[in-house]
């Protein structure tokens, strides 16, 4: 019989990995982003819940299909081979969609106000003339940017957004978790999918069971509020407690092990109690315990 060799894979996304995925910068001399940490990389996850429905999604239309395949070849063009006449098209593009937002906000105002609350960048038209900044910087005011978004909560929020603390991140993590978890396909469905790698590659792979964490995790109401904390935060004691039990050892606790108040040593339950506590004051500020104005109440997802 010939030899196969057995591989294991994870049934969900696993913690570990969420918390180098929810890093944002490199200025934390321990967790740093793999991303090239510029803006364009911060602002990718904000990109996409703009645009997949419109330019990815089976239900767009096929103008907006079609515009993402074109500027996906112009973008090629000109990350291959230079090209600058790709580059100046883009340009074109983006300055014609741009002055067709212009248009929504100063003569048709109504579809305007009704769109730009569900989205998170808006384009803006700068110029040469010397008005459209005031009437650029009107139009973000009353764009309403985010509003009715999942991140209405925490728009601006440097805590969700930059922070690179250590709880800021694994708070981020937590949220994360809560999302790309809740509806993970069963195990016996994940390993038939399996099937036809494995045939092709003469290996067979495993798929390990699902943490004891993953239950319940679909009854945590998405997006994060101040209601909903709490959930989160026992959740993700949870998760952490389980994948991660001497968590408090990692290179980025460090500084919670060496405080002065611990004398002679800094007891285990100890140090994960401090963490524990900063973790939830996080996501109490994700979920908007600093705003002055409560944000628009917002549907909550259970399912």
């Amino acid at each position: 019989m010939k030899y196969r060799p057995l591989g294991c894979w994870p049934s969900h996304h696993r913690f570990r990995g969420l918390v180098d995925f929810c890093v944002r910068g490199k200025t934390n001399p321990i967790l740093q982003t793999c991303t090239v940490g510029d803006h364009i990389a911060n602002l990718c996850d904000l990109l996409h819940d703009d645009v997949d429905g419109s330019l990815w999604s089976r239900d767009a239309l096929k103008e907006g299909l079609g515009a993402r395949r074109t500027l996906d070849r112009l973008a090629d063009r000109v990350s291959q081979f230079k090209c600058l006449k790709a580059a100046d098209t883009i340009c074109a593009i983006a300055i014609q969609a741009t002055f067709e937002i212009l248009r929504l906000y100063l003569r048709e105002r109504e579809v305007f106000d009704k769109i730009t609350p569900n989205h998170k960048m808006l384009p803006i038209l700068a110029t040469i003339h010397p008005e459209s900044p005031k009437i650029m910087a009107q139009m973000l005011a009353d764009a309403r940017l985010g509003t009715k978004t999942d991140d209405a909560y925490r728009i601006g929020s440097k805590t969700w957004f930059v922070s690179d603390t250590p709880a800021s991140i694994y708070a981020r993590a937590i949220i994360a978790s809560v999302r790309m978890n809740r509806n993970l396909e069963p195990i016996s469905q994940q390993q038939a999918s399996w099937a036809e790698f494995d045939r092709k590659n003469n290996v067979e792979t495993l798929v390990l069971p699902f943490p004891k964490y993953v239950a319940g995790l679909d009854r945590i109401p998405i997006p994060i509020t101040l209601a909903s904390v709490m959930q989160y935060w026992r959740k993700g004691k949870e998760m952490i407690l389980e994948e991660m039990p001497e968590f408090h050892l990692r290179p980025e606790w460090r500084n919670y092990r060496e405080r002065r108040y611990y004398g002679g040593g800094a007891k285990k339950g100890a140090v994960q109690h401090a963490i524990f506590k900063d973790i939830l004051t996080a996501l109490k500020t994700i979920a908007g315990s600093n705003h002055k104005q409560r944000r628009p109440a917002l549907k909550q997802v259970t399912k």
